[in-house]
């Protein structure tokens, strides 16, 4: 069995669309998403939308959701703390949108040919990479006491996570652990759109990484077109200047503007 993993979108609706694309043209059997969908690009309308016919397409395809789409579901209660551009993408989302990002799963356990699975976006408060380098995280190391820590509450055989935006594959006390990058914003220094597909075969488990080229001056002049940069430049310029490197810019300026 055959299955995509696809993780930390964040509004890049034209990595999204390739991933999907390239996917497409593998022999998938499903795919699993695992959370982040909203807040980055400008495309989140559309991003939602592709991922909700995704699930209308077939119901083998498991979809949880992250911190963010939670962030951004509940904006009017946060309106004192999330940043501006957060309430334009809530109301764009409109009220079917933002019930389907609700609706999501935190987590979901399932067994695949014998073996336990765990998918969520975030597996433990626990970092799980240790934190070299903020800025160019390719040089990020996984947390292997980290790991240890976590694996002995670890209900699964395999925890398959996304949220650090870097690729891991480790094995810790017979328990593994599988992140897929992220499709939208890699921090591992390679732009390229990211995910990863986990082969199962008899009982065993072999994952391979993915990269996906997309039209990135596409993604840019959209954010002109709708007027991000002269509402929300920091923010823009910020979210740009990390899908273009895949270093983690977001956060040196204020997000405010």
């Amino acid at each position: 069995m055959k299955i995509a993993l696809v993780a930390d979108v964040h509004s890049n609706y034209f990595a999204f669309e390739a991933v999907l694309r390239d996917i497409d043209n593998k022999e998938i059997d499903k795919i699993f998403f695992l959370g982040d969908y909203v807040f980055g690009g400008y495309a989140s309308n559309e991003t939602v939308d592709l991922l909700m016919h995704c699930q209308k397409q077939s119901q083998k395809h498991l979809i949880i959701s992250g911190n963010i789409d939670k962030l951004i579901t509940p904006i009017e209660e946060n309106a004192d703390w999330i940043y501006p551009v957060n309430k334009q993408i809530y109301n764009e989302l409109g009220i079917e949108r933002i019930s389907f990002l609700k609706s999501l799963p935190e987590n979901i356990l399932i067994e695949e040919e014998g073996i336990s699975i765990c998918l969520c976006h975030n597996p433990s408060e626990i970092e799980v990479f240790t934190l070299v380098d903020s800025l160019r995280r390719e040089h990020n190391i996984p947390n292997m006491r980290g790991l240890v820590e976590i694996s002995d509450d670890m209900k699964s055989d395999v925890c398959i996570f996304g949220h650090y935006h870097l690729f891991m594959d480790e094995k810790v006390n017979e328990k593994r652990f599988i992140c897929p990058s992220s499709v939208g914003m890699p921090f591992n220094g390679d732009p390229r759109a990211q995910y990863m597909i986990l082969d199962i075969c008899e009982g065993s488990i072999s994952t391979s990484r993915q990269y996906v080229e997309y039209d990135k001056l596409k993604l840019i002049e959209g954010f002109d077109k709708k007027g991000y940069f002269e509402k929300y430049d920091n923010w823009s310029m910020n979210m740009i200047t990390t899908i273009l490197t895949a270093h983690n810019y977001i956060g040196t300026q204020d997000l405010r503007r």
